[in-house]
């Protein structure tokens, strides 16, 4: 795993699904490292939550879905959204390797100048 992604936050915009005890919200990942992501979501959720969290990356040379168990550690009002962050319970080796690809290739990007989502 590149060095540089281990403790990076990256900005991002990608559809996700939250699936909790009580329902499903759609909503967008806005950061992500391979420990946590922010998510901003219509439908919210307490802190301390259990919540799996589904979204789609492009990563080791193609485009993988990924099912991560995760836990609310902090909420907020953001506009008309409710914005979540979410702390991964442990990952198995492929998610891992995922995250770290596509962090890895965020990480890249933002030092080339470039901001494509």
């Amino acid at each position: 795993m590149p060095k540089n992604v281990i403790n990076q936050l990256v900005k991002t915009n990608r559809k996700i699904i939250l699936i909790g005890k009580n329902g499903q919200a759609e909503g967008q990942l806005v950061d992500l490292s391979l420990t946590e992501a922010g998510v901003l979501t219509k439908r919210g959720a307490q802190e301390g939550t259990d919540l799996e969290l589904v979204f789609e990356v492009p990563a080791l040379e193609d485009f993988i879905t990924l099912h991560i168990n995760a836990t609310v550690i902090h909420r907020h009002n953001s506009e008309n959204l409710i914005y979540l962050k979410l702390s991964f319970a442990r990952l198995n080796e492929f998610d891992s390797l995922a995250l770290a690809d596509f962090v890895d290739y965020k990480t890249r990007l933002l030092q080339l100048g470039q901001n494509k989502y």
